[in-house]
């Protein structure tokens, strides 16, 4: 009982300060946001791509109308420009002789040039291009100008028949246990929730700690009829809670804000934030003992939350990163923590999935509350 009214002591200081909603909360939230929209689902967006359209006939604008909707951003570029087509990522190029070829039934060589960064938006844009190739091409035989001519007649009904819904269509299904790697806000969240939770584990409870500290409020307490059990328990559960709040508060705004899920098993998300709570508490613990100062605190407290957040994969995917790099994020805490966290929200895992990174957290957190218990003897304040 001494230690929860301890741990309510410590938590109540917090609260009362008028800038934790702003730092445990509001700035979390808006740079999980701007983040997130950087990285926003990439299907979700056109395709650029240049058409370069040397043919001035209104078959090919119509052509060209076509590929817009089919998911073009078409960005039409004037007959000069072809020169310049060697330097783009891709290109498509319509020959003068287009619309002459087609009326004529000759077969017509439509260009798509590649640059030398080739990319899946390459690919996709010439996926496209040969879908509306079919789509055209199936729509002109149906309509036939070679035999009744062009006309606005033959016009009218090209368009109407480039309007009509295609009769099959390919729905593609994500498997559960195929999903693809998070982006967006769906990458954004874990990661600055990871590195928020754990600067403002580090900010609060190692700053309130050595606050205690120099005010001798510490040596006091343990004057008091407590344990020194009952202090050192009440003072780490003080610092539990709010880096647990923290991460739940910021989740269920996801959720309703981002859209983002919690995986098939949400309920895996407990013991895992519960163990990232329990390491970031006890890194709070150790600066606050270690340290004297606010400005001692909040210097290493942010320089290391950026050394390990960047480490650990909390601003790119760890994918990308080199071998050795690779390595070296598996020696950082941060890296379990957001792996773990993808586990259950990205990739649908349940709690024998998390096993590994659970432990590895709480390991990570009673080492550190060890190597904190000699700092707070009384003699040490």
């Amino acid at each position: 009982m001494n230690a929860l009214r301890i741990a309510l002591c410590d938590i109540r200081r917090i609260i009362k300060d008028k800038q934790a909603v702003i730092w445990l909360i509001i700035m979390p939230i808006g740079i999980i946001a701007m983040f997130g929209s950087f990285a926003a689902n990439p299907r979700n967006q056109n395709t650029w791509v240049p058409v370069v359209n040397l043919d001035k006939h209104e078959l090919s604008t119509i052509f060209i109308d076509q590929l817009e909707s089919e998911g073009y951003f078409v960005d039409i570029r004037a007959a000069t420009d072809e020169v310049n087509v060697k330097y783009w990522s891709r290109a498509i190029i319509l020959p003068a002789t287009f619309s002459q070829d087609l009326l004529a039934g000759e077969p017509v060589d439509i260009a798509f040039t590649k640059g030398k960064q080739y990319s899946d938006h390459t690919l996709s844009a010439q996926t496209r291009l040969a879908q509306t190739i079919v789509k055209f091409t199936g729509a002109m035989i149906h309509v036939d100008p070679i035999t009744h001519g062009w006309n606005e007649e033959t016009k009218e009904n090209l368009q109407k028949e480039l309007a009509k819904p295609q009769k099959v269509t390919v729905k593609t299904i994500e498997h559960s246990a195929l999903r693809p790697p998070p982006i967006g806000y769906a990458f954004s969240l874990p990661g600055y929730l990871i590195m928020f939770v754990l600067m403002n584990s580090i900010m609060y409870g190692g700053i309130t700690l050595a606050e205690e500290r120099a005010q001798k409020q510490f040596t006091r307490l343990s004057a008091a009829p407590v344990t020194p059990v009952e202090i050192f328990i009440g003072k780490v559960f003080g610092r539990l809670v709010v880096p647990l709040v923290q991460s739940l508060i910021i989740l269920v705004f996801g959720y309703f804000a981002f859209g983002i899920t919690w995986g098939d098993h949400p309920l895996a998300l407990v013991p895992v934030l519960l163990c990232f709570s329990i390491f970031a508490g006890s890194m709070g613990m150790l600066f606050g003992s270690i340290f004297k100062t606010e400005q001692q605190i909040s210097s290493v407290g942010i320089l290391l939350t950026m050394i390990l957040a960047g480490l650990g994969g909390c601003w790119w995917p760890i994918e990308i990163v080199p071998d050795t790099f690779k390595t070296i994020a598996k020696l950082t805490p941060t890296y379990w923590g957001l792996q773990a966290l993808h586990d259950v929200m990205s990739f649908g895992k349940s709690f024998s999935a998390i096993i590994p990174e659970c432990v590895v957290l709480l390991t990570f957190g009673l080492g550190l509350m060890a190597l904190s218990i000699p700092f707070l003897r009384p003699g040490k304040n």
